[in-house]
């Protein structure tokens, strides 16, 4: 059976989506990108190999490059994942959760740039806040962020995944956390400090005139109902995990190479799409076998209801999903991370042989390869 892609339903189901519904200019760029990667539309790319004795060459189209696309994806995430498989280390990563209250969804919906925003800048001082007390650490942690904003049935659900290093700098020298073997931080205490930094942001983001407030959400939009509505946000919890730390690179390594490129689902989940339905499969974390594992089920739903969760996943523009703080820093890493280096000077000489191990197996998929000599192939020109 021919395989159904997510460039199919959009450019089946768009017509008659339009009926009800209307694009922003961001969505619809990325709509029309998506439905013409690789097709007649796109310009095409003369692809030479660069071994002069070699002669291969073909022509094909372009793919489109948006973060977003099925196709394109794939070959960016190999790529980021063996230029920072050099930058880690032998070291255990805890990885922490933090979820966006419900109560938040629907004002975010009209105002993501600014609030995924404020999410991570509110997350990323509850962890620096936690590392420099004296209590659990006392020092400089390091830690990298990457937003997701989907559940299994394309649901908006936003959420930060974070890798935290389990060691750090303190007084200039490297140390490892009291507790890497338990915990990171109490989460109850960090859900805490998260709600009241948030909301402090976010109040000083309306008081700049900064949100919006369309539609249903005018009913807020005064200051005396903000209040109210900040003060009521103010009662829930925010939900943070703290999963079981990962230990070694090589798993944090193939952690990330799931994570860092994905997107809201994947073309192999879709198992069909006929009559304006599609159905999908997902998993569900609620209803679980004897192992532990979630059970995977299908959900069938109208294109024009796929295409709307779909939708909300498109970013900003120039939105940046995955950040780096703490140590990881760009203003940080280079000296932070020559410091921890230095206490891992025998590992790290083993773990760069490792490296170069993989990068070898992968390299055809990270360089793109001649089908004929195994040599880079280049662009050598773009037709209009």
């Amino acid at each position: 059976m021919e395989k159904i892609r997510v460039a199919d339903i959009l450019a089946k189901g768009m017509s008659s989506y339009l009926i009800n519904h209307k694009l922003s200019w961001k969505q619809k760029k990325v709509v029309d990108k998506i439905i013409n990667c690789c097709t007649e539309k796109m310009p095409e790319q003369r692809i030479v190999c660069t071994n002069e004795e070699c002669g291969y060459e073909e022509v094909r189209r372009k793919p489109c490059g948006d973060r977003h696309c099925n196709r394109c994806n794939n070959n960016k995430m190999l790529k980021w994942l063996s230029k920072m498989m050099k930058e880690y280390l032998p070291q255990t990563y805890h990885h922490v959760v933090f979820t966006m209250p419900e109560e938040l969804r629907n004002l975010t919906t009209f105002n993501k740039e600014i609030i995924y925003d404020l999410f991570f800048k509110s997350s990323f001082e509850v962890l620096r806040r936690f590392g420099r007390d004296e209590k659990y650490f006392g020092g400089e942690i390091g830690f990298i962020g990457l937003l997701h904003t989907w559940g299994q049935t394309l649901f908006f659900h936003p959420h930060i995944h974070y890798l935290v290093m389990s060691c750090g700098i303190r007084d200039g020298e490297f140390r490892r956390l009291p507790y890497t073997k338990k915990f990171l931080f109490p989460v109850k205490a960090m859900s805490k400090v998260m709600m009241g930094v948030f909301i402090e942001k976010l109040n000083c983001s309306y008081k700049a005139g900064e949100l919006q407030f369309p539609g249903e959400l005018q009913e807020i939009s005064s200051s005396q109902k903000f209040n109210i509505y900040l003060w009521k946000l103010s009662k829930k919890e925010w939900v943070i995990f703290n999963r079981p730390p990962l230990h070694g690179s090589s798993r944090v390594q193939e952690y990330l190479s799931r994570y860092t490129h994905k997107i809201a689902i994947s073309n192999n989940r879709i198992k069909e799409y006929t009559n304006r339905k599609v159905t999908f499969e997902y998993k569900d974390y609620k209803d679980k076998n004897g192992n532990g594992t979630a059970k995977k089920k299908l959900m069938k739903l109208s294109d024009e209801e796929f295409i709307r969760r779909y939708l909300l996943h498109i970013l900003p523009n120039g939105f940046r999903k995955l950040r780096y703080g703490g140590i990881l820093a760009s203003n940080k890493k280079k000296e932070c991370l020559s410091i921890i280096k230095e206490y891992y000077k025998e590992v790290m000489d083993k773990l760069s042989q490792q490296i170069e191990r993989w990068y070898l197996g992968m390299r055809k998929y990270v360089e793109v390869l001649c089908p004929v000599c195994d040599e880079k192939l280049r662009v050598t020109f773009n037709s209009s």
